[in-house]
């Protein structure tokens, strides 16, 4: 499992990617759906990232909508963090409590870790159980 230090001194530990759950993996990813449905959405209304003057389009979205949005942090926080020096791991109930700045870093530790997803080779070489070319006919 990494172990990170967060820059307000705090030390964490996160699952390894191969070490969730399908369980927490669905939720995540379920998530992240809603997440990325939501920024299309942004994207047809005329969002621009970078254009400061379209950034009020998020006033369009309905509440369900940003829920949906923060959701996927929330849960990437609570399906990797193992421990940390805080304590009790946060909870459903209480995780919107943390500071905003360690729940962005949290969340930012996490999806680098839910997005690590190992290569894998034609050959199989990366993974022994994969089937090679041989093993086809």
């Amino acid at each position: 499992m990494p172990a990170v230090t967060l820059s307000n001194g705090d030390s964490v530990i996160i699952a390894n990617r191969s070490e969730i759950s399908e369980r927490t993996s669905r939720a995540i990813g379920r998530a992240l759906m809603s997440a990325q449905s939501v920024g299309v959405k942004l994207v047809e209304l005329g969002f621009n990232e970078s254009d400061p003057a379209t950034w009020n389009l998020y006033t369009k979205l309905s509440e369900d909508e940003l829920n949906a949005m923060d959701g996927y942090q929330a849960e990437l926080i609570l399906g990797f963090l193992r421990s940390w020096s805080r304590g009790d791991l946060p909870t459903r109930e209480n995780i919107l409590d943390l500071p905003q700045a360690v729940f962005q870093e949290l969340a930012a530790v996490c999806a680098e870790e839910y997005n690590n997803i190992p290569d894998f080779s034609p050959d199989g070489a990366t993974d022994p159980k994969a089937r090679t070319g041989d093993s086809l006919a």
